[in-house]
């Protein structure tokens, strides 16, 4: 409903039906509207339910397959006054929200419209070069541009303390599927073409009381090194939630870049350290956890249309529950190449106490179709748990460390610049975990998503 009054709203003094600006002397010199529908249906098997039920507490129970639609609708407004200061407000829905997923047709008086992002962006704000930013905001770092974020996607991604129980068992394999929103102020400065330095302060969950905030304080800095190399550092504390004791700090680098003046070899490498308290009582439980992801991409083959990518990560987990140390790797990650371990909407997302080694086979673009170019990718990745898996409840789940090799399979097909099409199936086999979380013993399961992409 609140995107159509704001499409309203904007057209109701025009009368040739054109968004225009207003003419009071602080009305806006420009005005944007956009939006992202993102539509699919999914078929997903049950023990895949099953298995996330289990691992967040909840009781063992055959499932059905699931066949739902889905997706999330999204409208923008980017409105700019004098000086280019430019006030942005964004709607959407959510998908999936506290571990559930919300598809459509489920319940329309349920559904909901929420404030995706709103914020007012001042640049040279004091300074030339030195922009600030504040209101509900995401904030995301990717090593690479194409690649997804290993560490930090805010507004896309769960709580960084969901799972942790104070008892030191710090599991969180697949716990609070969920998203929420960071608000508070960021800063970035550009002294020159090659640099940038940013610093953030951002609440992402409210708690009452400032010790009960999971409040997120961010400085990074980023610079190319030379003609194809860049690389950056950053330092990320995040503190509070529920107990308000909890205060960790993340180290992280990362460097990205191509050989050869054709550029057709590309090196990625980031890396992660973590230390801090998460409790102190009834007794300290220290934070000792290292993530890191690093890997190869080649682009040359077969009319430059082949490519081929493999990588190797690493999230470290808990050792023993219930110690004073704990390694797991805790993030904001929001990683969704594989569809039933990786993804938060589809699948189990694991995120934590996970070893993945991967190879995808990349072949497009392709004009097949009324010279519309199409698009396949194949994506082959194993998949393991480096301390053994328990539950929420803090029972170990099987003497096995095997999530088994996940297979998925994709081809889009773009339409026009705004419209694309996609399907992706996703296959696990030789899930030894799997078969010890689910009633049938099911060691595989199976994930297909079908759908369409407009923006505008």
């Amino acid at each position: 409903m609140l995107p159509v009054l704001l499409v309203a709203l904007a057209l109701q003094d025009s009368p040739d039906g054109k968004v225009t600006t207003g003419h009071d002397r602080f009305s806006a010199v420009r005005m944007e509207l956009s939006g992202h529908f993102d539509l699919h249906y999914m078929s997903r098997d049950g023990e895949l339910d099953e298995a996330g039920a289990v691992l967040n507490g909840g009781p063992a129970g055959e499932r059905a397959t699931m066949n739902a639609w889905a997706g999330r609708l999204s409208l923008r407004v980017d409105a700019t006054v004098k000086d280019a200061v430019t006030g942005v407000l964004e709607l959407e829905n959510r998908s999936f929200e506290r571990g559930l997923n919300t598809p459509f047709s489920s319940n329309p008086r349920t559904d909901t419209i929420l404030v995706r992002q709103g914020y007012i962006d001042a640049p040279d704000f004091l300074a030339r070069g030195l922009d600030v930013r504040i209101g509900i905001q995401n904030l995301t770092f990717r090593n690479r541009p194409q690649d997804e974020p290993f560490f930090m996607d805010l507004n896309e991604s769960e709580g960084f303390f969901g799972g942790f129980s104070p008892a030191g068992a710090q599991v969180r394999n697949s716990v609070d599927r969920d998203v929420r929103q960071a608000t508070g102020v960021r800063m970035r400065w550009s002294p020159n073409d090659f640099m940038g330095i940013q610093a953030a302060a951002l609440v992402y969950s409210e708690g009452g009381a400032t010790s009960g905030d999971e409040s997120v304080y961010v400085l990074a800095a980023n610079s190319l090194l030379a003609e194809h190399w860049a690389a950056w550092v950053m330092a990320v504390d995040v503190s509070g939630g529920d107990p308000g004791l909890k205060d960790v700090l993340t180290f992280g680098a990362g460097v990205d870049g191509f050989l050869g003046d054709s550029r057709a070899l590309e090196l990625f490498a980031e890396a992660y350290g973590q230390t801090g308290t998460l409790t102190r009582s009834p007794i300290t439980v220290r934070k000792e956890a290292y993530a890191f992801n690093a890997g190869a991409r080649y682009l040359g083959l077969v009319f430059e249309k082949l490519w081929l990518e493999g990588a190797f990560s690493e999230r470290t987990g808990d050792r023993r529950a219930g110690d004073r140390k704990d390694q797991a790797f805790q993030s904001y990650e929001n990683e969704n190449r594989f569809l039933i371990l990786q993804s938060a909407e589809f699948g189990l997302d694991v995120d934590t106490n996970v070893r993945v080694a991967r190879a995808a086979l990349g072949f497009g673009p392709v004009p097949l179709v009324d010279g519309r170019p199409m698009r396949f990718q194949l994506d082959v990745g194993r998949f393991s748990a480096l301390e053994a898996l328990t539950s929420t409840g803090g029972a170990t789940v099987g003497a096995t460390r095997q999530w088994g090799v996940e297979a998925d399979v994709s081809v889009a097909w773009s339409y026009n610049e705004s419209l694309s099409f996609k399907v992706q199936g996703a296959w696990l086999r030789g899930s030894e975990l799997l078969e010890a979380l689910t009633t049938r013993a099911a060691d595989h399961a199976f994930l297909v998503v079908a759908g369409a992409d407009l923006r505008f």
